[in-house]
């Protein structure tokens, strides 16, 4: 069973006399794409930036792991956002923007504060709740704001405590990790020191060969002959004579040591040293296919490579949730799509739930687990890709979520409501005899049958080419409907139309 990530309670948000968010309750699973879908002005970009500290709610709770975070800000969360416009550093390049995060911000020490935080938030919100309480004594508020201030100071306390532990433990496995690294070594480089008599010989012998190699040039042979035929033997005497493996080992030894000092200070800091920086601006560029490009400037980068440096500048800190604030809106069609795909595979590989905001109906459809549709700062509908498309709720969601046709209803009997003029068989059921609905039938959905066997004709007033069907505009008595097929017609023509039972479907007029 997925596990609640981050949670919105009675959301309310307004600007002025601009109420944008009203009573939005909204609940995210781990590891889950969801999308927020709306109109400009829906509110879908200022819940995400309640959820990410950039905005504080006027009034409701944001819930992570249980813990409430409305104080906690924006630096503080386990939260990234990749913004519309990528929001990059044009004096850095690729290399320094990704690694900008983890250089200037303490990930570890964030986490400790809030999973400790975590522990005493339903007491701390027990006594705050009896201190607003108007019944509560002056001296019990007293008490309580002692309390409150009691369970600061251990908050305080236990995370100098986990973090001293952390680093502690940390130090611990860096001196046992490099101590056997420089032991190992140590022991090679002795048994290296030991080979003078190897040397000497090895020494002897490049001399014999040097010495032989004269003779048979002098005898006739060609240079290139004789040193083809001796080429092995002068390298691995070379290795020998020339203590290449001693100073091999020696440099690897320095190398430690260095290493060792760097991962010493970054674990007292509990922050990452340059060696470690590196290696993660790699694999973070590697993930998002940019190899190659760590010291490219930004300027000299396409649309599609600076919205990847954005990416793999929010995912390197690690967050838990990643927010997207129309991230593709910028990008050309064809990128787009491509960047569509990459986007949802990208969040399967990391784990990381993503919450992405967009205009685009294809884009969400394409992209999401979870679709929220809002509308005027409010909640219409939240379901899979295929729950919102087949099974809108209202008109709103019908029309804002793809092309579709909504005529008036009367639902009849069981499993047959009339629109259009004639009856049709349905699979709806939560509906009473005599009961008006909306009827909602995608434009896909209708069958061009035979003018006989149609259950409704219709005379063709437009024929638009899309590339991989027909969309046709058709008239029914006063009423035009939508149609996209893959027949050839004309203008003019008469078509007859049927519609399948489970292409129909019916909603409340009042939703």
């Amino acid at each position: 069973m997925a596990k609640k990530l981050i949670e919105l309670k009675n959301i309310n948000k307004s600007f002025g006399d601009n109420k944008v968010i009203d009573n939005l309750n909204l609940y995210i699973n781990e590891n889950e794409f969801i999308t927020l879908l709306g109109p400009s002005g829906c509110g879908k970009t200022t819940t995400l930036r309640i959820i990410g500290g950039f905005e504080e709610p006027t009034s409701g709770d944001i819930i992570l792991d249980g813990v409430k975070i409305n104080d906690i800000p924006a630096y503080q969360r386990p939260i990234n956002t990749v913004f519309q416009r990528y929001a990059l550093f044009p004096h850095l390049n690729v290399f320094d923007n990704v690694a900008f995060g983890i250089r200037n911000f303490n990930r570890t020490v964030a986490d400790i504060k809030t999973t400790i935080a975590r522990k005493y938030e339903n007491e701390r919100k027990k006594l705050q709740q009896e201190l607003n309480n108007k019944t509560t004594t002056s001296e019990r508020k007293k008490e309580i704001k002692g309390l409150l201030l009691e369970i600061k100071k251990t908050i305080k306390e236990e995370v100098i405590e986990t973090r001293d532990n952390l680093i502690e433990k940390r130090l611990n496995e860096v001196e046992t990790k490099y101590e056997k690294i420089i032991n190992d070594l140590d022991e090679l480089i002795d048994i290296e020191w030991n080979k003078d008599d190897e040397v000497k010989s090895a020494k002897l012998r490049l001399k014999e060969i040097h010495q032989l190699i004269d003779e048979e040039i002098e005898n006739g042979a060609s240079l290139k002959q004789v040193n083809k035929k001796y080429e092995n033997e002068i390298k691995k005497l070379n290795k020998v004579a020339t203590w290449e493996e001693l100073e091999r080992l020696e440099k690897l030894r320095k190398e430690a040591i260095h290493n060792r000092n760097l991962e010493i200070k970054s674990a007292k800091s509990l922050m990452r040293n340059k060696k470690q920086i590196e290696e993660e601006v790699l694999q973070a560029l590697k993930l998002v296919k940019l190899e190659g490009y760590e010291y490219r400037k930004i300027n000299e980068l396409s649309g599609g490579q600076q919205q990847r440096v954005a990416i793999a500048r929010a995912i390197i800190n690690k967050p838990r949730i990643l927010l997207l604030d129309e991230p593709l809106a910028a990008l050309d069609l064809k990128l787009r799509q491509a960047m569509q795909y990459e986007l949802k595979e990208m969040q399967k590989r990391l784990g990381i739930t993503f919450i992405f905001v967009t205009h685009d109906q294809e884009e969400a459809l394409t992209m999401s687990d979870t679709i929220v549709v809002m509308n005027q700062g409010k909640i219409c509908q939240i379901g899979t890709p295929e729950d919102i498309y087949n099974e809108p709720k209202n008109r709103f969601v019908a029309k804002f979520i793809g092309e579709t046709n909504i005529f008036d209803g009367l639902y009849k009997e069981n499993g047959i409501v009339t629109f259009l003029g004639q009856d049709f068989k349905c699979v709806d059921h939560n509906f009473t005899i005599g009961e008006k609905c909306d009827v909602v039938i995608r434009p896909e959905d209708f069958d061009i049958v035979p003018l006989e066997k149609a259950k409704i004709i219709g005379v063709v007033e437009n024929v638009i080419f899309k590339g991989i069907h027909f969309e046709i505009t058709a008239k029914i008595g006063d009423i035009s409907i939508m149609i996209k097929k893959y027949d050839l017609l004309k203008k003019g023509d008469k078509i007859g139309l049927d519609v399948e039972p489970s292409n129909i479907h019916l909603m409340k007029v009042n939703d």
